[in-house]
Order: C-alpha cells, then sequence, then structure tokens
C-alpha cells in the first residue's frame, strides 16, 4: 500500500503511474491544486495561469492523449508593457518600439557585457544580457516578480527560461518588426473547453481521491509510515509501505515528531513567495488581442496578466473579455479587497479597461506558497530534507514536494518517476 498525498497533477501522475495498491488523500474539495480551474457567472477561469508546452516526448503524448479533440493549438502572443507602449516578448529580440536611446543602450550593453563568470542571479544578468536591458526589463521585472534580492539568488533554475538572441537578431528587432519567436513555448497547447483544470480533472477519471480529507501527521515507523488524517471532521490514520508526498516542504516537516535540528533549520530557511491572482470579466468583448503581458515598472501593482479568452473563446461569455491578475507578495498579508481596487485602477490606468466598461466579475484568490525562490542555499538545504524524508518513508514529488520551479510537464514527470521506481 502507498498513500499520495496530494492530488495535483504530481499526486495524479504517480497515482496514474503506480503499479501498486494506493490511496490518495486530498484536503480540496477538487483535484488539480494549483491547476484548477472555476467557473464564475460563466467565466472560467484558472487558479493561477498555465499553458501547455513541453520538450519532453513523454509529456507532449500524455496531454495530447489526454485531452484529445480538446486540445487547441496557438502561437504565443506575449508583450512587455513598458513606456506606454507593447514590446513583443522576449524584449531583447523585440525592441523596435522603444526609444532609440533606449535601443541603443541594450545593444551595446548586449557588445559591452561583462565576461566573468556570475555567482548569482543579478549577476548572471548582466553577463547574459548587459546593462541596457538589466536596467530597463530583467532587474526591474525580476525584483518585481520575486520580491527578493536578486544578487541573494542562484542561477540553477534559470537554464532553458529565457532566451537569449544574437546581438545580430537584437539590431534586426530594434530596426523593425520581426517575426522570429523564441522559447519553447513559442507554441503551446490549451484545453478549449474547462480550463487548464480539464487537464487534471481528465488525469484523475480512473483514479480514486479522497476528497475534503487532510493529512496532519506523519509518523514514520521500522516497515513504513503512518499517515494521520481527517475526513469528514473525523480523525483516522493508514499504515503504508512509503507516503508519497507534494505538500510543500515546510509543511511536511512540520508534521512530524522529533526532526533533527540540522533538517528544522534548513526547512525554516527555505525561501518563497506567495500570490493573489484577481479574476475579472469586462462587458465588452476583445479587449486585446494578447494572450498574456509583463509589467515591470514598479508603480503598477500587477507583475503579469492573462487573457483567458484569447486562449479558449469558451472560457468567456459571448461579448465579453477575460483578465486574469498576477500580484506576487512576500512576508505580509495582502488585503483582497484592497488588491482588486488596486487591480481596477492600474488596469484602467494602462488602458486595458476603460472608465465606461461594465465590470461583471471581480473576484480575488489567495495562495501562500506560488514560486519556489532559488536563494544561494536552496540546493544544500533542500537536499537535507529531501534525504531525511526519504530515509523515513516519505518521497517528496512536484514543485513544493521537490522545491523546485516545475512547469506542469515537471510535475508530472516527477509523480511518473516516483511510481517508477516504487514500481521496481
Amino acid at each position: 500500500m502507498i498513500t499520495i498525498v496530494g492530488a495535483g497533477l504530481a499526486g495524479l501522475s504517480a497515482a496514474y503511474h503506480l503499479n501498486k495498491e494506493y490511496t490518495v488523500l486530498e484536503r480540496d474539495s477538487k483535484v488539480g491544486g494549483l491547476c484548477q480551474s472555476i467557473n464564475l457567472d460563466g467565466y472560467v477561469f484558472d487558479y493561477a495561469p498555465h499553458i501547455l508546452f513541453t520538450r519532453n516526448p513523454y509529456t507532449k503524448t500524455l496531454f495530447h492523449n489526454l485531452l484529445g479533440d480538446n486540445l487547441h493549438t496557438q502561437n504565443r502572443l506575449a508583450y512587455i508593457y513598458m513606456n506606454d507602449t507593447y514590446v513583443k516578448y522576449p524584449f531583447e529580440a523585440n525592441l523596435y518600439p522603444l526609444p532609440d536611446d533606449i535601443k541603443e543602450e541594450c545593444i551595446q550593453g548586449v557588445i559591452d557585457k561583462p565576461t566573468t563568470e556570475p555567482t548569482n542571479f543579478y549577476e548572471w544578468i548582466q553577463t547574459t544580457m548587459g546593462e541596457g536591458i538589466a536596467r530597463h526589463y530583467m532587474v526591474p521585472y525580476n525584483e518585481k516578480i520575486w520580491k527578493y534580492p536578486l544578487n541573494k539568488m542562484n542561477t540553477a533554475w534559470i537554464k532553458g527560461r529565457v532566451p537569449s538572441p544574437s546581438v545580430e537578431e537584437m539590431r534586426r528587432g530594434a530596426t523593425a518588426p520581426t517575426q522570429m519567436e523564441y522559447g519553447p513555448n513559442a507554441e503551446f497547447w490549451y484545453p478549449k473547453r474547462g480550463g487548464i483544470g480539464a487537464l487534471a480533472d481528465r488525469l484523475a477519471k480512473d483514479i480514486p481521491v479522497k476528497l475534503r480529507t487532510e493529512a496532519t501527521w506523519f509518523t514514520p515507523t521500522s516497515d513504513g509510515v503512518e499517515t494521520l488524517y481527517v475526513e469528514d471532521f473525523e480523525e483516522k490514520s493508514i499504515h503504508s509501505e512509503k507516503a508519497v508526498s507534494s505538500l510543500p516542504l515546510p509543511e511536511v516537516i512540520n508534521m512530524m515528531d522529533d526532526v533533527p535540528d540540522e533538517v528544522q533549520k534548513a526547512a525554516d530557511n527555505l525561501v518563497y513567495n506567495s500570490l493573489v491572482c484577481v479574476m475579472v470579466g469586462v462587458k465588452r468583448p476583445n479587449i486585446t488581442d494578447k494572450h498574456w503581458l509583463y509589467f515591470p515598472e514598479p508603480d503598477l501593482i500587477f507583475n503579469r496578466i492573462s487573457f483567458p479568452m484569447n486562449f479558449s473563446k469558451y472560457t468567456t461569455p459571448e461579448g465579453c473579455s477575460s483578465i486574469l491578475v498576477e500580484v506576487t507578495y512576500k512576508d505580509k498579508e495582502m488585503n483582497l479587497e484592497d488588491t482588486k481596487r488596486k487591480v481596477l485602477e492600474d488596469l484602467a490606468s494602462t488602458k486595458l479597461i476603460t472608465e465606461s466598461d461594465e465590470i461583471t466579475v471581480c473576484e480575488a484568490i489567495d495562495f501562500k506558497y506560488a514560486y519556489v525562490i532559488y536563494d544561494l542555499n536552496h540546493n544544500v538545504n533542500v537536499k537535507v530534507i529531501k534525504d531525511y524524508l526519504v530515509a523515513h518513508n516519505i518521497i517528496p514529488i512536484g514543485r513544493y514536494g521537490e522545491w523546485e520551479y516545475y512547469n506542469m510537464d515537471k510535475a508530472i514527470l516527477s509523480g511518473k518517476q516516483a511510481s517508477e521506481t516504487l514500481n521496481q
């Protein structure tokens, strides 16, 4: 018997690929974790914005097999909003809309960029992008999204996430609009119906999940692990050979007795930020043709906005538009009503909505754990915790279980890998 704690994509994948008897515990009323979708008066919003893309042949096949004709393929339309204009993503290859002095500063910065080996994320930006792009875009945007000093972050997470066009490509993109696309998500998939939650729902189709069932404690034993949980307000327990957990590492450590000081300290020192997503419905069609926008300017509350109606027309009532706004925060409490009010003000100031627009939906949802932050001690602390858990029959999986910046494909592969080990 295997106990799987958490029915997000990693936990569902573990169950999907497991060849042993298992029990899945999920405290929420739905499967999917952060990959859920919600229907608000006919608007379908993802809990947090997601798209499907992967370089892995297995997950590509799995996405298509699970979703079939419910999968829509499209080309990315992503932009950076700055200087009251839109710069196509990636910024460094599409400088054309910007003033000449900024364009030249960005290009010259790449030519003159340092050649020293970077020791942190801030130095990586300088040595990869140069001073101009760092000052105008990369530093302010990353400071805004991470809410953490960039010179205290490592670079392990960045590989493959940021395109790096050549100087010649930059010059072409500064002279005229370019059609060249960069990055692994230049083409992506999205469910036609059901939002991104359709993927989790389909993955869970033949998996029995105990919903509204919250794991509360882990007690390792000589022959496995005892998991305490609450179901229908009743405290119960289950003994299993192993527990597979996608819970955040700090939470798991706080659900165990007699944790060594070294492990507890490592858990206490893990770094992350939090997220408020504001879901806005507007009674006006086609407010933009874009999929998502980045906002590096510090006076605007949001760091990124996506538009579900452009991912799939079935997410939004006819004649309307939908906006999903992301606001990261760290080490404070967010007042959701104040956040919604500021979001609407800034949507108006960027001319995405107007004073005459009728806002039919405006709801906010708060997530304690959003982005794993790769501080300079990340690798050491994570290894200490994971080694301890595995030695005590608890296998961590997924973004928060492995404490890695996983996209959906990596979360699925994490659960698959854990099950393949258990199947042996």
